[in-house]
């Protein structure tokens, strides 16, 4: 079975084609700048050399048309058995299903809560639906790792009928992500006797972290929008609401006005003031810039304090795992975030950090936690799960 994934960005495109078989990528391409005349598109077929060019893509439709067409060279569409999506956020709908229009206005009635996000999926998906191609489109939706959230954790405290007549819960985001990192670090460092217990720390433009314990989370960072929990790029993170409402009356705000102020200028980049990217504040930093610095410790403080928090609600962690960009990427972060702790018996490695493994351990000989990098791999999950689908088996969400 071979299953094209697709990953629609606000002015990019990423789709693979997998083998289900033994999950080989046979095919992937990125589409960059989309709505540019220079618009750089680059693609490879498995054990060829990468092909890239500069050339016009005028909108989405154009953009996902180039792929196909590449594929279509050597691999029939017929062959393709769906399309998957890393689909984010529904009304109502959560796990991996088929994206019928009932699922679609599902979705747009959550888009507030995730504008940039929904947005994109729903352009791709649309684009999907006007091609004359006869594959399922499904979506695997970010929430359906977190379904089994206790009462307890994905609760406010607010009168208990909002949540009852508008689902205002926390819901959690990044689920491939955590959901590979848990099958990942139990593959690795699992002893076979349970609970076995990790922290997921997906740290990158968009952050979170996931409390696991034998493989089902049982809290998160991000609540029922993607904007709370730790800093990331450009959005919040954790906010006191009277806070807001204070400011909202003091700049005499709309709503349209606060959302993209809290989606657009927050975030690292809020205190930073000139950029949401990481790599962009630790080179400021080090170079004796105060605000980069500060935007630096309070996201690895923020990080910091979910670790313990989680580590309260495991009773404990077998191992803690970073991934995704800064995660896997950034030895400072992860000092950073990580230093001392020892008491909590987690101690890395200095060298081995540095050393910045695409995958292994970091901590030291001693530590009590392992502490590990691990590249997460958010198509395969959704490959598997729609997989699962097709063939009428329960997804395991």
């Amino acid at each position: 079975m071979k299953i094209l994934i697709a990953n629609p960005g606000s002015t990019s495109y990423k789709c693979k084609l997998l083998n289900m078989t033994d999950a080989d990528v046979i095919f992937q391409a990125t589409v960059e700048r989309i709505g540019d005349e220079a618009g750089i598109y680059s693609c490879q077929f498995s054990g060829e050399k990468e092909m890239k060019s500069v050339r016009n893509i005028p909108d989405y439709f154009a953009a996902i048309n180039l792929t196909l067409d590449t594929l279509r060279e050597k691999i029939s569409l017929r062959d393709v058995a769906a399309v998957g999506f890393k689909t984010v956020l529904a009304k109502n709908v959560t796990g991996c299903v088929e994206l019928t229009d009932a699922v679609l206005a599902a979705m747009k009635a959550y888009q507030p809560l995730a504008p940039v996000h929904t947005q994109v999926y729903l352009t791709a998906i649309s684009v999907f639906k006007q091609m004359d191609v006869n594959f399922p489109l499904v979506g695997l939706f970010e929430t359906a790792f977190h379904s089994h959230l206790p009462p307890e954790a994905y609760l406010y405290g607010i009168p208990y009928k909002y949540y009852e007549e508008h689902g205002i819960r926390k819901y959690g985001f990044h689920g491939a992500s955590h959901r590979y990192i848990a099958r990942r670090t139990e593959e690795l460092f699992g002893t076979g006797k349970q609970p076995f217990r990790a922290i997921s720390c997906h740290l990158g433009g968009s952050s979170s972290i996931c409390a696991i314990r034998d493989g089902i989370s049982l809290d998160t960072s991000m609540g029922m929008s993607p904007q709370s929990g730790l800093l990331n790029a450009k959005r919040t993170g954790d906010l006191d609401p009277f806070a807001l409402l204070y400011l909202m009356e003091q700049e005499k705000l709309s709503i349209a006005e606060i959302r993209d102020i809290l989606i657009s200028q927050s975030g690292i980049f809020g205190i930073d003031g000139r950029s949401g990217d990481l790599r962009d504040v630790i080179e400021a930093m080090e170079k004796g810039n105060e605000r980069s610095a500060l935007a630096f410790k309070t996201f690895a403080y923020y990080v910091k304090r979910y670790i313990g928090e989680y580590l309260a609600i495991l009773n404990g962690a077998d191992v803690i795992a970073f991934t995704a960009g800064s995660g896997q990427n950034s030895p400072q972060l992860r000092m950073g975030i990580l230093q001392n702790t020892e008491n909590l018996g987690i101690i890395l490695d200095e060298a081995k950090n540095n050393a910045n493994p695409k995958e292994g351990l970091i901590s030291a000989d001693h530590s009590t936690v392992k502490v590990a990098v691990i590249p997460t791999n958010e198509e395969y999950i959704v490959a598997r799960e729609v997989e699962k689908h097709l063939s009428g088996k329960n997804s395991g969400i």
